[in-house]
């Protein structure tokens, strides 16, 4: 499925905006669908994991935050998520090994 750049922003718009709204799932089937359309987009992957995070879906969220430290392993923010993700999951030396690596990336 090929789908323009405008188009990917609409579609992470929508997912954002239902995130906004506390629309969880709603967010979370919008990040789905383009993910579906560019699964090599880091950031769809961060919301995602957000939405899935506030669902209450910890393992689910772990999951697709880590995508995106696939797709972009220098994005401190990704390793951030994955540190808070981790902690709330009483992980506490991982969430500690991904605080470091974000830190180190955003202090460079």
């Amino acid at each position: 499925m090929s789908v323009c750049m405008a188009d990917l922003k609409a579609m992470y718009k929508e997912a954002f905006d239902a995130f906004v709204r506390e629309e969880y799932d709603v967010s979370i089937a919008a990040y789905q669908r383009l993910l579906e359309a560019n699964s090599g987009f880091a950031l769809g992957y961060q919301g995602l994991a957000e939405a899935h995070s506030r669902s209450g879906q910890l393992d689910d969220a772990i999951t697709a935050i880590r995508k995106a430290i696939e797709l972009e392993p220098e994005e401190g923010l990704y390793h951030t998520s994955l540190s808070r993700f981790l902690q709330m999951q009483g992980k506490i030396p991982e969430a500690e090994e991904a605080a470091a690596i974000a830190n180190r990336l955003q202090t460079g």
